[in-house]
């Protein structure tokens, strides 16, 4: 804990000090700091070193973090951190710490000097360098005002019995105290709350897009991964360790302070958590303005409206018990500015309210025309709506404005794909290439954009060219897999296909993912007994996993058992009916012999 005790008084303290005294309890607000979304990620923009560097704001992180890449970016030597420290992961896995110091450090504005970040990981995603952990958010008062677009730090004095949330006049507010927040700092924030009627404890982690339930507390009220209505979700991946098998599970309530969410949709995982049975994560918070008070160590809340958890299929209508109390004099005057309207308009752009972003993406081009983010901003938002000539008019106005832009390049290639422009789309990412030429995640998102436009041979050269570069990444394991499953797709290179999905499960573990990758190699290569087992390893570790059910279907088919392959592909098609026609468009169909079609 002296570890992280140094770094508070590095950064939070200087921040507290800079707060005026204070009389009787008025609220001082310390610093204000913009938020934007990237996707369903909060970040804000700091900087190291003297270069921009974007953060992750992770309230369930006990310590700031920074990846590899980002460290030798900004001239940062990592080394062994103190005796003893390692770094957790949800689904168990655990890492010695590394650390590396940063020589400046400009926070909300303010250069501190010497700050220590944790360092490795799978952090780097999406232009951001790492995450903005508890022993910098743990130390005051944070508002997470995250669907307008703000983080803002408080100190208090004298308000030990104030109802802390300002903006709560008109409103029901939430309050809850904090469990276990003994010492200077949070190190992380944890309420009670309830599913299904049974008690549990949430962590709240804005740096978690979705809420996860820990399967042992789904257990507990009743789910399990073969109960009706659960359907497969797929694989997630922490900051270490291996990719957890998750589900979609319906729950009748889910009640936190005052609030009950009725007929919501969770997300089921098998996580361990130290004192806790969920992750509370940035779905909450989009649709609530939340206040950690370190003071009173208590956590006001007020619901936003719309959708709790963006798993919903419909908007469920909160019910708030206790009614609002009148609070504060900070207002909340509403965007101004055009940086203003495009803040809110990503967090609209994250709750899935695309009519509302591309409205406030236009207020700001109105505002500030020159400005090329709120074209790529508005354009975004218009081919999350099926919009694409109006999505590549904005993306037009930003290559205009900025030539280099890496998003704009690569939005454009993808639309260039949908059309079969294929040299135009090469010519987009190639372009994109130069302007970052060692951001591996480039590579990666291109191939994904050609994967997702069935355009595999390209998207293989693409995983070529990364996994020559990185073989020791720790996204390795999950690259291998993906090239394995195009290989197997294509009906190519079946050999090839099958070591990389053996090098995946070696790499990362044993996942349904992987196996299920496996076993349509396996069936391609008409070792149908084989592909049988691997199926049912796969469908054991995710039994609602459509895919999996059809392969092991047609390898029995393919072995001689009509009933049992009958039997398989029934359930896929009660899951998803798209199934068969996707594996046609492979070659696979349920009255063909051949296996190694193309």
């Amino acid at each position: 804990m002296r570890f992280v005790t140094c770094a508070y008084v590095g950064v939070a303290a200087a921040l507290a000090a800079a707060s005026p005294a204070q009389a009787a309890c008025e609220y001082g607000r310390v610093a204000e700091l913009p938020v934007t979304m990237r996707g369903l990620r909060p970040t804000i923009v700091t900087k190291i070193n003297g270069q921009d560097a974007v953060f992750i704001v992770d309230t369930g992180a006990f310590f700031s973090m920074i990846s590899e890449d980002a460290a030798k970016t900004f001239g940062m030597k990592p080394s062994m951190g103190p005796a003893g420290l390692r770094i957790r992961g949800i689904g168990g896995s655990e890492a010695a710490a590394q650390v590396a110091r940063a020589q400046e450090f400009v926070f909300a504005g303010r250069p501190y000097k010497s700050v220590e970040f944790l360092v490795g990981g799978r952090l780097g995603d999406n232009g951001t360098v790492g995450l903005l952990g508890q022993n910098i958010l743990g130390a005051m008062d944070v508002e997470y005002d995250l669907a307008n677009g703000y983080l803002r730090f408080f100190q208090a004095k004298g308000c030990d019995k104030a109802n802390l949330a300002y903006w709560s006049a008109g409103k029901a507010v939430s309050r809850l105290p904090l469990k276990g927040g003994e010492g200077p700092v949070l190190t992380k924030v944890t309420t009670p709350a309830k599913i299904d009627g049974r008690q549990i404890n949430v962590h709240w982690d804005s740096g978690a897009s979705l809420s996860v339930l820990s399967r042992p507390a789904a257990a507990r009220a009743g789910i399990t991964a073969n109960s009706d209505s659960v359907v497969a979700g797929g694989i997630s991946y922490g900051i270490f360790g291996r990719g957890l098998e998750t589900s979609l599970a319906p729950f009748g309530t889910f009640e936190i302070g005052d609030e009950t969410i009725t007929n919501t949709r969770l997300r089921v995982a098998d996580i361990e958590l130290q004192g806790g049975d969920m992750l509370l994560g940035a779905d909450f918070f989009l649709s609530h303005r939340i206040l950690v008070s370190r003071s009173q160590n208590k956590i006001y809340f007020t619901y936003n409206g719309g959708p709790v958890f963006r798993l919903d299929r419909e908007a469920r209508q909160v019910q708030a018990a206790v009614a609002p109390e009148e609070s504060g004099s900070l207002k909340d005057p509403g965007p101004k500015t055009a940086g203003e309207f495009s803040l809110r308009g990503s967090a609209s752009l994250a709750r899935r309210d695309i009519a509302a972003a591309i409205a406030d993406f236009s207020k700001a081009i109105a505002l500030e025309p020159g400005e090329p983010r709120f074209y790529k901003e508005r354009a975004m938002a218009r081919l999350a709506t099926g919009q694409p000539l109006p999505a590549m008019s904005d993306l037009a106005e930003v290559l205009k404005r900025k030539p280099g832009d890496v998003d704009a390049l690569i939005a454009r290639g993808a639309l260039h794909l949908s059309v079969k422009e294929d040299a135009k789309a090469r010519a987009d990412f190639d372009a994109a290439r130069r302007q970052a030429p060692n951001d591996h995640q480039i590579v990666l998102r291109i191939a994904g954009v050609y994967s997702a436009h069935d355009a595999f041979e390209p998207a293989l050269q693409e995983y070529d060219r990364w996994l020559a570069a990185r073989p020791n990444d720790p996204e390795v394991a999950g690259v291998l897999n993906e090239r394995c499953w195009l290989r197997a797709r294509l009906g190519k290179q079946l050999e090839a296909a099958l070591a990389d999905c053996d090098l995946a499960l070696k790499r990362g573990g044993k996942n349904s993912a992987f196996m299920d990758s496996r076993g349509l190699v396996l069936l391609r290569l008409g070792r149908f007994g084989e592909a049988i087992r691997q199926y049912d390893a796969a469908i054991k570790a995710q039994p609602k996993h459509a895919w999996s059910l059809y392969g092991r279907g047609l390898a029995k088919l393919r072995a001689g058992d009509k009933a049992g392959g009958d039997a398989d592909i029934a359930a896929a098609l009660a899951i998803d009916r798209g199934v068969a026609d996707e594996a046609r468009r492979m070659g696979l169909t349920t009255d063909d012999p051949r296996v190694n079609a193309g």
